[in-house]
């Protein structure tokens, strides 16, 4: 599913990005965090992503996204859903796959991946469950050591969400 952010989607993403990159840099001058990026692109460009891909999630499931600035971060939940927890995994690689970097880190109940298709547009590729997640995924090496993938075919389509999930 193609979603066409709203300008008013695309700056509410850029200012959070830009608030959550401040945190983390003060907080990392100071020695209280450790940097642990391992992507070539900005703490500013990952977060834009993320919420870019979370804004288009929280529209196409009618679902809010949570601007809260954490200490340590969001925890592995982006939002929740009727009780469901849900991480938003954006992705800027060409390869449309859900990585997570341990399979420890899939914590919620749901995982969606989305890509960024232009500078207003996001691909929803799908969702899966942590468990059949668990049973599905292979081991990739991206350049940085094993993660933990599933391909972006393999995923639910985001229509079917609500019937997944026992929401009517």
């Amino acid at each position: 599913m193609l979603i066409n952010l709203k300008p008013e989607e695309i700056i509410a993403a850029a200012h959070h990005a830009a608030v959550r990159q401040s945190a983390k840099a003060v907080r990392t001058e100071l020695g209280q965090i450790k940097n642990h990026k391992i992507s070539s692109q900005s703490d500013f460009a990952v977060n834009y992503a993320g919420l870019l891909g979370e804004y288009a999630v929280a529209r196409s499931i009618n679902a809010k996204v949570d601007t809260a600035l954490m200490i340590a971060g969001d925890g592995g939940t982006d939002m929740v859903l009727n009780g469901n927890t849900i991480q938003i995994k954006t992705n800027m690689m060409p390869e449309k796959v859900l990585i997570f970097n341990q399979l420890e880190q899939f914590k919620t109940d749901w995982a969606i991946l989305c890509s960024i298709e232009s500078a207003s547009a996001v691909h929803i590729h799908g969702f899966i469950s942590k468990g059949k997640f668990a049973k599905t995924y292979y081991r990739h090496d991206w350049g940085y050591g094993n993660r933990y993938c599933v391909k972006a075919e393999a995923l639910a389509p985001i229509e079917k969400f609500y019937e997944a999930i026992g929401f009517t």
